[in-house]
């Protein structure tokens, strides 16, 4: 087994709406626009909203060659949450996340952790994921959270997709907290070195969904 050293980023919910509105000033105009071209929040998304979230899903995964299990689904539980975005009856993004996170191992505090997201790039001159993520903080923070986990970022596996999420997330002004996690050798090799290359992407991708096919959706 091998550790790997990674950075988690946390927003305090604990603060006044109005402190948690200050320190997004660099996105408070994405936020607004929402309002502006008339799109709707849904914090409880009928299942049929949920199956066009989770087609977003599919092709977000597929277009970074990452199989999904087919035990996976998007839902409304005891441990998760749904909330989407639509346009004119459309879904065009939507966030799921969870009750829970595993940084609060001893349970201590009430901490919740994004678990996916994903937009229709078509709609991307909306920014609905900006929407999305505010949208969550007020609810989570409705329903007493102390903290939101928005998930790990590694600036070791510098790939742009990476790089540019790792940016995003820094515009809302999140606490860092550094960590460490178990890996396998052969994982850190494979997103280390050789992730970067998108033909061995492809390669990996294809070969887990045609091997495995009792685990993993063939899309």
């Amino acid at each position: 087994m091998f550790w790997i050293f990674y950075t988690t980023m946390l927003i305090n919910l604990k603060k006044s709406d109005e402190e948690l509105w200050s320190q997004i000033w660099n996105l408070r105009t994405d936020i607004r626009k929402w309002l502006k071209n008339n799109i709707e929040i849904v914090l409880e998304p009928s299942e049929k909203d949920i199956l066009k979230a989770f087609d977003l899903y599919l092709k977000m995964m597929k277009q970074k060659f990452l199989p999904v299990e087919k035990k996976y689904k998007l839902w409304n539980s005891d441990m998760t949450r749904i909330i989407v975005a639509k346009k004119d009856w459309k879904v065009i993004s939507y966030i799921q996340f969870q009750l829970f996170s595993s940084i609060d191992k001893l349970w201590k505090t009430k901490v919740c952790a994004l678990e996916t997201i994903s937009s229709d790039k078509k709609y991307n001159k909306f920014a609905p994921n900006s929407i999305l993520y505010w949208e969550w903080i007020k609810y989570m923070k409705e329903l007493w959270f102390e903290y939101l986990n928005f998930n790990w970022v590694n600036y070791e596996f510098a790939e742009d997709e990476f790089y540019n999420l790792a940016k995003f997330k820094r515009k809302w002004n999140w606490i860092e907290i550094q960590l460490f996690s178990k890996k396998t050798i052969f994982w850190y090799i494979y997103w280390r070195f050789f992730r970067k290359y998108k033909i061995i992407k492809k390669i990996v991708y294809f070969l887990l969904i045609n091997l495995f096919k009792n685990k993993f959706l063939k899309y």
